[in-house]
């Protein structure tokens, strides 16, 4: 059931008297009273077959309350391995420990399991049946719009993800986001379906194809509603995206694959460049009090993270310095849940997208101009961009700082 060699005298302490609560006698765990006594007070250590016989008496839930304190300084990937191959091979510690991630992770398994990761193996297969099916430029539409979806989600099909993905495509190109849907639907038929139905169908049921007519349309939020949710968020990875999302309106794509290099603190700038066709923004800004909180609180967490779980992305074949570079190197999906919860805590679920809408018509409200609004917001290509500002744009760089830090939204004021 449990190593009890791995725990410290207090938790062993705990262990005994919850199962002594429960009515289970001294001669029943082989002591007697005073010899509890003495374990009790520590003028004897507890040996680790009683700790051991007393276990058994618990659920897997009772142990993990007991033994919760266990240090995780020490724990880095390579511990994480060998706890998975142990639950492989050992029945009885599989179930404490499927119980233990169950009722600690919950929200994070059920995040993680309507997730399905593609594989070179998948891309080859559905390549070959759009070969085999499709005309020669349905195939090609098909397998560059694919490719194109796959690349900008990391090469996973997310029930959270991929909502928000095709919200912000159909933003800029109804046309395109409805291409991007009609294949995806197709892959998950093919590919995900004969692999995992289940999974399939949630997946397959969880967009819809978009029309010309068809429009969405975004919770409504406020600034002090925000402030609730980013108090209520645990996690400083999650916190800070939501701080970002809220503060900056840039699309969930573009914040999950900042680079470290992208964010300026010192001169509190973002600056993303244009990416294939999709238009992306070229320069927004941050509020003195976010860059100040980001290099306080984020920094330090993120520079300890890269430092305990590289092993992870080099596990997984992936580039290291690659990973190291972003400026978001957590698992996309550990932090949507941790919003989602945060969220449910406050009263209402909304799409991470629908911040993006709100920091538009929060600023246009204070009567900030609609084309600064698509400036900062990333509709106007850098090119576009250059222009505007060469010939038509009677604003700065300095200029448009100074409305942002006047109007945009704060979540630390």
């Amino acid at each position: 059931m449990i190593d009890v060699s791995s725990l410290t005298e207090d938790q062993k302490i705990k262990i005994v008297e919850a199962v002594l609560q429960k009515g289970i006698s001294y001669e029943e765990l082989g002591i007697d009273r005073v010899t509890w006594w003495r374990y009790k007070n520590k003028k004897r250590k507890i040996p680790n077959e009683i700790a051991k016989k007393a276990a058994e008496y618990l659920t897997p839930d009772e142990l993990l309350q007991l033994t919760a304190g266990v240090d995780t300084s020490k724990i880095g990937i390579n511990e994480a391995i060998g706890v998975i191959v142990k639950a492989t091979k050992d029945p009885d510690f599989r179930e404490l420990f499927l119980s233990m991630l169950q009722r600690s992770l919950g929200e994070f398994i059920k995040a993680a399991s309507y997730s399905y990761p593609v594989t070179s193996e998948d891309l080859q297969t559905f390549k070959k049946l759009l070969e085999k099916k499709k005309a020669k430029h349905t195939f090609e539409d098909h397998w560059r719009y694919l490719n194109r979806v796959l690349k900008d989600n990391n090469y996973v099909v997310s029930l959270e993800k991929i909502k928000d993905y095709l919200l912000e495509q159909e933003e800029e190109s109804v046309h395109r986001a409805r291409k991007m849907a009609i294949v995806l639907k197709l892959f998950i038929k093919e590919i995900v379906k004969p692999k995992d139905p289940i999974l399939a169908q949630i997946l397959y049921y969880s967009f819809s194809i978009p029309q010309p007519r068809t429009k969405y349309k975004p919770s409504i939020l406020s600034i002090d509603f925000l402030k609730r949710i980013f108090n209520e968020i645990q996690g400083i990875g999650a916190k800070t995206y939501f701080l970002l999302a809220s503060e900056t309106g840039l699309r969930t794509g573009e914040l999950f694959h900042l680079t470290i290099d992208q964010i300026d603190l010192k001169h509190k700038t973002i600056r993303l460049m244009k990416e294939n066709e999709t238009k992306r923004a070229y320069i927004t800004f941050l509020h003195k009090e976010t860059a100040k909180w980001i290099e306080a609180n984020y920094l330090p967490y993120r520079e300890e993270y890269t430092r305990r779980f590289w092993g992870g992305p080099r596990a997984l074949g992936q580039d290291v310095e690659k990973w190291r570079m972003k400026f978001f190197p957590m698992n996309e999906d550990k932090m949507r849940a941790e919003i989602k919860t945060a969220m449910q805590k406050v009263g209402k679920v909304f799409r991470l997208y629908d911040l993006r809408a709100f920091w538009a018509s929060y600023m246009i409200k204070q009567g900030v101009s609609p084309m600064i609004v698509n400036i900062l917001q990333g509709r106007t290509s850098p090119g576009q961009f250059r222009i505007l500002q060469e010939h038509y744009l009677p604003f700065s760089e300095e200029e448009l700082r100074e409305i942002y830090e006047k109007y945009a939204p704060k979540l630390l004021s």
